[in-house]
């Protein structure tokens, strides 16, 4: 049998040479419009401890409460969404922190069927006008980006762990039309389809240049097996700003990693409640 994907990227080869433009944009809206999955069992747990907040126009987060006045943002990545971060927010309440995620623009409970980096972060920046400054903020993935591009638009956040961090947006987009098979020539198309709809260039969305620039405390996490954002993101990161923490696990892989409990650990002995 000939792989699904194996004709997807046939299909596109072809389309490409002849509607170039219309692919282009197909491709754009497959990037920019998340996936929403049902709710796993062991998730029902963390939404049934937390309490439901809304905040901005209409966003949604979960809220852990801890017995101090130090509060914790956490950002999921892309088609993911609060209640799957639990794991790392346990431990963090037992130790008496304020553990606010927030599910992004069109994910979990918020509204929304369009999403990208820079909506993320305006996510974010709406949650530190409502709770900032926050003590410190977790995100994975795509939300790690968006903390970084937070950041540098202002936002508190305080010492950063980002887990699983894309680098730079333009490598993402060409990385995404080399898995989906797109000629050269609409790659071009695409990157400029999600760039009007992002508002910005997309190689300027780099967060090792932000962190460059901004000095933060932060712990960076890559698993070195990582498949669907490579290790590489984290080598260019860590190039950029040699002095920040990191920690690379050999075997975690992408979504693995925020379900560990050493990884847990490690995060709660970044934030000063236990030692290593």
């Amino acid at each position: 049998m000939i792989p699904k994907l194996f004709l997807f990227r046939v299909k596109n080869k072809i389309t490409g040479s002849l509607f170039p433009n219309r692919l282009a944009q197909k491709t754009a809206t497959l990037f920019l419009t998340p996936r929403r999955f049902p709710i796993k069992d062991w998730e029902r747990e963390a939404e049934a401890r937390c309490e439901r907040i809304f905040f901005g126009p209409g966003l949604s987060a979960a809220r852990w409460w801890g017995q101090s006045d130090k509060k914790i943002l956490i950002m999921h990545g892309w088609e993911s969404r609060a209640t799957q971060m639990y794991r790392l927010v346990d431990g963090l309440v037992e130790h008496g922190f304020d553990v606010i995620a927030i599910d992004a623009p069109g994910h979990g409970h918020s509204p929304g069927n369009r999403a990208n980096p820079v909506v993320f972060s305006q996510a974010i920046l709406e949650a530190d006008k409502k709770w900032g400054p926050f003590y410190g903020a977790i995100g994975h993935s795509m939300g790690a980006a968006a903390l970084a591009i937070a950041l540098a638009s202002g936002a508190r956040l305080g010492r950063l762990v980002l887990i699983s961090s894309p680098n730079n947006l333009y490598d993402v987009l060409m990385s995404f039309a080399r898995f989906v098979g797109l000629p050269k020539k609409v790659a071009g198309l695409f990157v400029s389809q999600v760039e009007n709809e992002v508002g910005l260039p997309a190689r300027n969305l780099d967060v090792g240049t932000i962190f460059s620039q901004k000095n933060p405390q932060a712990l960076i996490i890559h698993a070195k097996n990582d498949r669907e954002v490579s290790y590489k993101n984290h080598e260019a990161i860590m190039a950029a700003c040699p002095g920040l923490q990191s920690h690379s696990p050999e075997s975690l892989g992408h979504r693995r990693i925020i379900q560990s409990p050493q990884i847990a650990q490690l995060i709660r002995c970044f934030y000063g409640v236990i030692s290593q």
